[in-house]
């Protein structure tokens, strides 16, 4: 054979590889089992806003296994009435090392699987009144480096398990309201238009996949497109969450593992978006993954806890 054309060869084979290569699945979660540590923000989201930003007003930092200079995931404890800052690891036979105070705790396992819980008995000394604050126990991790462009993806591949541990509800009979009271565990990812040509510019949704919910042992097979959030200016959307899930009883103290290609629900809600006349002026193109996020919401009186592993995200390119 010729030079040139093993030359020519070469470049072809160097080709096609590089273009199977943009084809495969990439991870972009970093530390995906929480090695790195988790950094504390302060109680009160308005000292965040007021101070300048999450890396001025951050408290501390929670190791673990692999402690980073900077950690990639962040651990919000809004509302809540005791800080995790300055407590002090233990650790446990199994290896395993704990963080608590007297209304949270937080732990990993040496496999990198995380332990959130809020003891929200200890939090409220009555029952939830309209328009309180709750206790929050949140992990979120920033896609700060090249946040994946919606346009530019064929799938966007997320999976997860998770699986519950406790949730008692401390509530006195009678004091329950269904409409003011429960635990449970928002899954979701923010959405934002980034293309500062666009006459939406900035505008955000909150894009979540539901799971654990004291009220609801049965899965939603709908979908359902919220209000606007004033709190984030954030417009507001749960995919259906059997579809994630599959037919299951989150409930059942049992591991459950959920996955879903996340590029058509994103064309779902920016149609629905647009059939009401809200992000006319965006594509796809001009859409990105802000962060991700999952833990603990309790607006109630209950003692609740749950585990996370394998947490992907996973791009295609189109």
């Amino acid at each position: 054979m010729a030079f040139t054309s093993i030359l020519y060869l070469l470049f072809f084979l160097c080709h096609i590889d590089g273009v199977s290569a943009q084809k495969r699945p990439v991870e972009l979660i970093e530390d995906t089992s929480f090695q790195g540590g988790l950094m504390l923000t302060p109680l009160d989201p308005k000292t965040v806003q007021q101070g300048g930003g999450f890396a001025k007003t951050y408290r501390d930092t929670l190791a673990f296994f692999k402690p980073a200079p900077r950690p990639v995931w962040r651990l919000s404890q809004w509302h809540s009435r005791y800080s995790l800052e300055d407590t002090k690891p233990e650790y446990r036979g199994d290896g395993s090392i704990f963080y608590a105070d007297k209304t949270k705790k937080v732990g990993l396992s040496p496999e990198g699987v995380l332990w959130l819980e809020v003891n929200a008995s200890e939090a409220y000394t009555a029952p939830r009144v309209k328009s309180e604050h709750w206790p929050h126990l949140l992990v979120t991790q920033m896609f700060e480096k090249r946040p994946p462009v919606v346009g530019e993806l064929k799938q966007l591949l997320f999976s997860m398990e998770i699986k519950l541990e406790k949730c008692e509800n401390k509530m006195e009979e009678g004091t329950f309201d269904r409409n003011l009271h429960t635990a449970h565990t928002p899954l979701f990812f923010m959405i934002r238009n980034n293309n500062r040509k666009s006459e939406d510019y900035g505008q955000k949704i909150w894009f979540g996949i539901p799971s654990f919910d004291y009220r609801h042992v049965e899965l939603r097979d709908r979908e359902h497109l919220g209000g606007l959030d004033r709190g984030t200016k954030s417009y507001m959307y749960d995919i259906p969450p059997r579809e994630f899930w599959g037919n299951v009883n989150l409930h059942d103290k049992q591991w459950h593992r959920g996955q879903t290609d996340l590029v058509p629900h994103i064309m779902r809600v920016l149609e629905l978006l647009k059939e009401k006349g809200i992000f006319l002026n965006s594509s796809l193109h001009d859409l990105i993954i802000d962060r991700v996020g999952i833990g603990w919401e309790v607006p109630g009186t209950f003692d609740a806890a749950f585990q996370i592993r394998n947490l992907s995200l996973k791009r295609v390119n189109n």
